[in-house]
């Protein structure tokens, strides 16, 4: 396992960089580290302020109508308020608040008390959906890194062809059609997903362990067999744009935090239909600042063409409802900043 190295630093140097005769310039930044995130609890409120924030043209508010009023809001547009008083701030990051945000999205939700940051960032990113991009060929491949492309290499299908088409009421195909395909030899491709900047997600992931939930459907053709095989490996802040090509070498200098993967092996005449493919991360270690998600295939009688395994609808995502409250966490509210600039980067 290698030693974390943390992006964040309070330095606010520039490096200068030179490649093959241009200059680059990398500019540290100024967020906290991860592992120095803090916190605190409510604002103090004197008796003299104990009305502030809750009286508009001299009619008096509640708080609990007050409450009611900023679970409308758009969770977005929800911290920048946060500066209109203590009393506003200690509202806007109360769990009363954001516990009444998410059961307006989630009707049937069973009340959990977590921490109010937790619900921020499941309501105002990616993360607790899917931070897999282009997962069916939709933008050919950008956002992917072909590793090995044999045989006559991957190829994007629209529709498939061969099997049935991608199931119309599954909501991770986002409505697309297509899908990608291999060939008679190896197709492998990943994509890395960087968590450097999702500091306040690398927080949660440090303090409350959730899962981490891999998935992908894939299909064969109907005349021809197919392998199949779905990655997932974790990488502390060592890892970087050259660190996949360095890691297929017999021994690698970076060693994943985690990794886990899933083999689909089938016989010819059986793969026309779609399957999903899915992993589970329960456990980690602390620091993981990048995910590879990583998918091959190959059609297992070598036909020329691509009659190889189809793969679409890949997701990572943090699984939610797999968090569940630390003891003494909801003393930890806040009202310091986790950042020194104004914008909380999750």
């Amino acid at each position: 396992m290698g030693n974390n190295h943390n992006s964040g630093s309070s330095s606010s140097s520039s490096e200068t960089k030179k490649f093959k005769g241009a200059t680059k310039m990398t500019n540290t930044d100024h967020f906290t580290p991860v592992d120095k995130f803090e916190f605190m609890g409510l604002l103090e409120i004197s008796e003299q302020e104990s009305t502030n924030g809750l009286c508009f043209n001299d009619i008096y508010l509640p708080e609990e109508v007050l409450l009611n009023i900023l679970s409308y809001v758009p969770p977005k547009n929800l911290l920048p308020l946060t500066l209109v008083c203590k009393k506003w701030c200690n509202i806007i990051k109360s769990e009363a608040l954001w516990m009444e945000i998410h059961k307006k999205k989630h009707p049937n939700w069973q009340r959990k008390k977590l921490p109010w940051y937790i619900y921020y960032c499941y309501h105002t990113t990616d993360s607790f959906k899917n931070m897999l991009k282009n997962g069916n060929g939709q933008e050919k491949y950008k956002h992917w890194k072909v590793v090995s492309n044999e045989g006559d290499q991957f190829q994007i299908e629209n529709p498939p062809k061969g099997c049935d088409p991608l199931p119309s009421d599954v909501p991770d195909f986002n409505g697309k059609t297509s899908c990608f395909v291999t060939s008679f030899y190896e197709c492998n491709k990943i994509q890395e997903i960087s968590l450097r900047e999702k500091r306040l997600l690398r927080y949660i992931l440090n303090k409350f362990m959730p899962h981490i939930y891999v998935s992908e459907w894939m299909a064969g053709r109907f005349d021809c067999g197919c392998a199949y095989k779905l990655g997932i490996r974790g990488y502390n802040d060592q890892y970087d744009e050259h660190t996949y090509e360095e890691l297929q070498s017999e021994e690698p200098t970076l060693m994943p935090l985690f990794q886990m993967s899933k083999k689909v092996l089938i016989d010819q005449w059986q793969g026309r239909t779609w399957q999903k493919v899915e992993i589970l991360i329960e456990e980690y270690p602390k620091n993981v600042a990048v995910l590879v998600f990583e998918h091959a295939g190959q059609d297992t009688q070598f036909w020329k063409g691509h009659y190889g395994s189809k793969m679409a609808g890949g997701v990572v995502r943090v699984v939610f409802d797999s968090i569940e409250p630390l003891s003494g966490a909801l003393k930890e509210t806040s009202s310091r900043r986790l950042y020194q600039n104004e914008d909380m980067d999750v």
